[in-house]
């Protein structure tokens, strides 16, 4: 059994304001308008962004200057802004106005996790006599320092392509408003500035052999099996096994099975090899601020490369094998 309680508002209760005797009472209707225009933030509009986008401190600031730009629209009575920096290591720091964060020590050796820049404005909005508190919360990830934090944390039969789609958004604007144009033009202004970074778009081809990648392993096998058979078929009329004792054919045949077993096995070692490589690539995406994030972008630049050697590497293992299936079918001709 349930029961429902329901407070009605009739506008007739009051509230005493402070705990002295001479205190003033209130009826709750203002105490509850006051308290909001204090305080209340009801609202919010948040928007993410999986772009690779390369950021560096002169995005940043082009960032800043786009935000203040609005300021020019409305009337703004108060503003104020903090920057946020987090490091690897759990290291954070912090900055109370943009001017003092474009003095950030770029000679640090810790790497970038997080930037977040928090701007609050007192905007009087046409039509209106009140200010209104707006707060515009900007966060900017750095992909490659989010797979490195990833990696040293996960446990190591942890795929390293479960990591990097683990690193999730690299970019996220909200907005606590009170009306809904005034936080859309922050949010707009802030679309107009991911369009105009630079990023690092991923090819149409490792798109596509992404989908397929899973079937490397288990068709390699299968195929290079399908071509020693084949091969072994086409051998086999030109072959002089009948004048041959029995000793001789039952050495020929495990000679062969097991070079097929060995076949077999090292197609499914270069199909791993290929999957492995489609499934790592990712489009580098950075905040690139100190001397730690160019040396870990320099790194994830080098496992670019290595991936891409072995995706070669399991190519031209597989033609190799398909090579070694027609020369073990050719055991039995004489």
């Amino acid at each position: 059994m349930s029961e429902l309680i329901d407070h009605s508002d009739d506008g007739t209760q009051s509230v005493q304001v402070g705990d002295g005797q001479g205190s003033p009472v209130i009826p709750i209707k203002v105490y509850q308008d006051i308290y909001h225009q204090i305080t209340g933030r009801t609202e919010q509009i948040k928007k993410k962004y999986d772009e690779s986008l390369l950021i560096g401190m002169q995005e940043i600031e082009q960032l800043h200057h786009k935000m203040l730009q609005l300021c020019d629209i409305h009337t703004i009575v108060a503003r104020n802004e903090t920057v946020s920096i987090f490091h690897d290591q759990d290291r954070k720091e912090q900055f109370t106005s943009f001017e003092r964060f474009l003095a950030y020590n770029s000679n640090s050796a810790s790497p970038t996790m997080n930037v977040v820049l928090k701007y609050n404005f007192a905007i009087v909005v046409a039509g209106r006599k009140n200010p209104q508190e707006y707060v515009v919360t900007i966060r900017l990830a750095s992909r490659v320092a989010l797979i490195k934090k990833l990696k040293e944390d996960a446990p190591p039969f942890i795929p390293g392509h479960f990591l990097a789609a683990m690193a999730g958004d690299v970019a996220e604007i909200s907005v606590e408003y009170a009306d809904y144009v005034v936080a859309r033009g922050f949010v707009e202004a802030f679309d107009e500035w991911i369009r105009g970074c630079n990023t690092n778009s991923e090819p149409k081809s490792i798109r596509i052999l992404k989908k397929y990648s899973s079937f490397f392993p288990k068709t390699f096998g299968p195929l290079v099996a399908a071509s020693t058979l084949f091969f072994t078929l086409s051998y086999i009329d030109d072959s002089n096994l009948v004048d041959l004792n029995a000793t001789y054919i039952a050495k020929l045949f495990v000679i062969f099975l097991v070079g097929l077993y060995l076949l077999v096995t090292l197609a499914g070692f270069a199909g791993k090899l290929i999957e492995n490589s489609i499934d790592r690539y990712m489009p580098i995406s950075y905040v690139n601020l100190n001397r730690g994030d160019s040396k870990l972008i320099n790194e994830f630049n080098s496992g670019k490369k290595s991936r891409w050697i072995e995706l070669l590497a399991g190519s031209f293992l597989t033609i190799i094998l398909g090579i070694a299936s027609s020369k073990i079918a050719a055991l039995i001709t004489f």
